[in-house]
């Protein structure tokens, strides 16, 4: 992992560049020799400048960019057309390459992102806008378009808190499946999250209802935590995004789900760095169907 340090000096030279002469006869160049003296002086006003750049670095310090790579391995990106069986999201998080930055940086580990949509045009549209703000030199562009812009929220599980990140790190690249919606009764099409082949927890929507418990995705079942996405007069989910198109044709009380994974660290001041994102795919969730 790199570590860009810039340290920019400026040195008045103008005085220095006025004593160099150039002159040009015929097709001959003859340059003026400095004497002892201007080379004394000289030599004085070099010494000043590296002492006051050594001031510079010992009080000021370097100026350090931190730069995080994000997760870039996709097991699985499902689409809005996946069949159930298949509704499921796998990565491979990048905790090797980000391990051992710099003593002075801790590698928190991989943060999953998601948004609801009823619309899959909005969906498209944003995921383009986010695509291309991942072309930027700026690693953190495409998060900052995710969570300020569009509001993306960070996947919640059965807790309290939502964490910041929902794959800590423990410096060895794993395997992630994330399958957000129970579909039928059987133990292998349920809503789980594996990491490294082990269940940890169950996906949950990242907002609160009382007694800390959160909202699950199985939009449409009966449920007390099984409710659909709310836009309305007293407001939309922050974790849904409403056309007011209404659902596509063909696609009755669906819902789709985006979801990205991007590495996140800090600094010892505590300030956070984000990779560029990585794309997850895209799952449909029927809220007519128990089986959805």
């Amino acid at each position: 992992m790199s570590v860009n340090k810039k340290v920019f000096f400026f040195i008045h030279a103008e005085d220095l560049m006025s004593r160099c002469l150039w002159r040009k006869k015929g097709r001959k160049f003859n340059y003026d020799i400095w004497s002892a003296q201007h080379i004394s002086s000289l030599t004085v006003k070099l010494l000043i400048v590296i002492v006051f750049c050594n001031l510079l670095v010992a009080g000021c310090g370097l100026e350090e960019y931190y730069v995080v790579e994000a997760p870039d391995r996709v097991l699985k990106q499902p689409d809005k057309d996946t069949a159930y069986d298949s509704r499921y999201f796998s990565f491979t998080t990048n905790e090797t390459r980000n391990a051992g930055i710099s003593s002075s940086f801790y590698f928190m580990g991989t943060a999953v992102y998601y948004k609801i949509f009823n619309n899959f045009s909005s969906a498209d549209s944003i995921f383009n806008d986010v695509s291309n703000a991942n072309t930027s030199d700026t690693y953190s562009a495409a998060i900052n378009r995710l969570t300020n812009t569009y509001s993306f929220q960070p996947l919640g599980i059965d807790a309290d808190t939502v964490p910041e990140v929902l794959i800590p790190s423990i410096g060895s690249d794993r395997d992630v499946f994330i399958r957000l919606t129970n579909y039928g009764d059987e133990a292998d099409f349920r809503a789980r999250i594996e990491i490294a082949g082990s269940e940890t927890d169950v996906p949950k929507r990242s907002i609160p209802m009382s007694g800390g418990k959160r909202y699950s995705f199985d939009f449409g079942r009966t449920g007390t935590y099984d409710v659909v996405p709310v836009s309305g007069a007293s407001g939309t989910d922050v974790d849904y995004n409403h056309s007011s198109s209404g659902f596509p044709a063909g696609y009755a009380d669906k819902y789709f789900v985006d979801m990205y994974a991007v590495g996140v660290g800090r600094d010892t001041t505590y300030t956070k760095y984000y990779s560029k994102v990585l794309y997850l795919g895209r799952v449909s969730i029927d809220a007519s169907d128990k089986n959805n």
